[in-house]
């Protein structure tokens, strides 16, 4: 994307936005219209989910050099995630009109929007479809590494949990203690915590 920002037309590269936002900042909120391309410039933020009891899970993390909100520049119905900065980010803003217009003028740069679609979208529908499929154990498991990569994981509550992923607070206990029991988290004083960040990393990768 680096390359495409540097070669862009005098009269994209006039359109450019440039915003920054601290860490922990909401870029875009949930179920926004929107008509702006976002491209990182620094830092990192992730997409996050959410259900219909108000919590989250993350789904996709953006790096410098990636780009979001273009699906929704391409079609009407489609409503944002949470986006939300996981680092102090710099992006640049590009209204949806200039986004056409650079389109136009570079066939590389529309094979690369292809591409972006193309996998965010494959990745969250194997993404999705995996966490449906989790057992108790492992969605809690996905849930705490989801909110502790988010930077929230203090503010999480059993009660918050339950509501979050669906699981009962009883079978929710059976969990905690197994998943503590196994050196994965722990759960004390109306918090969770991670005992092994690798645990958890290795676990999650291996369902999703």
């Amino acid at each position: 994307m680096e390359r495409f920002i540097q070669n862009a037309p005098q009269n994209i590269k006039d359109a450019f936005i440039y915003r920054k936002y601290p860490k922990g900042s909401i870029i875009i909120y949930p179920e926004e219209e929107n008509c702006y391309l976002y491209i990182i410039v620094s830092g990192s933020a992730n997409v996050v989910a959410h259900n219909a009891a108000g919590g989250g899970l993350t789904l996709y993390s953006y790096n410098a050099n990636s780009c979001f909100g273009e699906l929704e520049l391409f079609h009407p119905e489609a409503k944002t995630a949470a986006v939300v900065s996981s680092t102090d980010c710099e992006l640049i803003l590009l209204h949806k009109n200039f986004v056409y217009e650079w389109l136009k003028a570079d066939f590389q740069f529309t094979l690369q929007m292809m591409e972006y679609l193309s996998e965010k979208i494959l990745v969250n529908a194997r993404k999705l479809a995996a966490i449906s499929l989790l057992n108790v154990k492992e969605r809690l498991i996905y849930y705490v590494y989801s909110h502790y990569k988010f930077g929230d994981l203090p503010k999480i509550t059993k009660e918050q949990a339950c509501a979050d992923t669906f699981i009962p607070l009883r079978s929710l206990n059976r969990a905690i203690a197994e998943c503590r029991a196994e050196g994965y988290l722990e759960y004390v004083k109306c918090r969770f915590y991670v005992l092994s960040l690798e645990k958890l990393e290795e676990c999650c990768n291996g369902f999703l």
